[in-house]
């Protein structure tokens, strides 16, 4: 099974940032390794998740087909239940730092980390 942490600045979606300065944050870090132009997944020995940039719809629905946007307003990771919740956590909370959002586990409607 899955859970989602979803990383954004508001519930109506209304904000975007820039792809290109996210992705580049996303290769620095050690746990990521990129598989697209989007979209990221767990380095070699760390928990499985995968991190998808897309644009959302102020309902919160979206779809991505993995090519480039030059904005982005939702970040999604898609974690493993058998993973450590702290590690995903912790990964979403400095993403969202990094864009000055909020990171929320969905299923719980919890927030992580400072809100923005």
């Amino acid at each position: 099974m899955s859970r989602y942490l979803t990383i954004r600045a508001d519930t109506c979606y209304s904000a975007f940032a820039a792809t290109a300065p996210l992705v580049a944050f996303l290769a620095t870090l050690p746990e990521l390794r990129k598989t697209g132009p989007v979209a990221f997944e767990a380095a070699e020995g760390q928990p499985w998740v995968a991190v998808i940039m897309t644009v959302c719809s102020p309902e919160g629905t979206y779809a991505s087909g993995g090519a480039y946007l030059p904005q982005v307003n939702v970040v999604e990771l898609v974690c493993s239940d058998a993973g450590d919740p702290a590690w995903y956590d912790a990964l979403a909370v400095r993403i969202a730092e990094f864009l000055d959002w909020s990171a929320f586990e969905d299923h719980e409607e919890r927030q992580m980390g400072t809100p923005s």
